[in-house]
């Protein structure tokens, strides 16, 4: 398993399905989206470490909307906030691109920008046209950071 950093700062990852937590450890990575079929194994269950949230979808359309990008919203905060977050699916290209994706708009990138950010640092991301194409609409002038935003998870 391979992680790729999103960010400059280091806080924002991702990944294909998890088969060993010492790479996420290592990197303090304390915020897991998975957004993969199945749970992964061996959660970590170390009491108020790691904040695991599993909220699958199929790589062909377009999830909820509302609930993406609610999860979007809370990662960026989290990240303001000093945490290391990784979004993970199952090749690591496509629904995990699209959630970083996201959460880059929520910290102030365009979405044009995010979808380049993300192919320049994980090849073969965002080869679901319909997950670019979206992430492509959202444009820079919508995109304030999170911290000059209420937050929300399901607004």
């Amino acid at each position: 398993m391979e992680l790729y950093q999103i960010d400059e700062r280091g806080s924002l990852f991702i990944s294909p399905s998890i088969d060993n937590w010492e790479p996420i450890s290592k990197l303090t990575i304390d915020v897991v989206f998975n957004l993969d079929y199945t749970l992964d194994q061996n959660i970590p269950e170390e009491m108020n470490k790691t904040l695991y949230i599993f909220f699958p979808f199929e790589d062909r359309e377009l999830p909820d909307l509302q609930k993406l990008h609610g999860l979007a919203q809370f990662g960026a905060s989290l990240i303001n906030e000093g945490h290391q977050v990784l979004s993970h699916c199952g090749m690591g290209h496509n629904r995990s691109a699209l959630l970083a994706g996201l959460i880059l708009t929520y910290l102030g990138f365009s979405g044009k920008d995010a979808v380049r950010m993300i192919q320049a640092r994980r090849q073969g991301a965002l080869y679901n046209k319909m997950f670019a194409a979206y992430l492509e609409t959202i444009p820079a002038s919508e995109t304030e950071p999170v911290s000059d935003r209420p937050i929300s998870l399901f607004n």
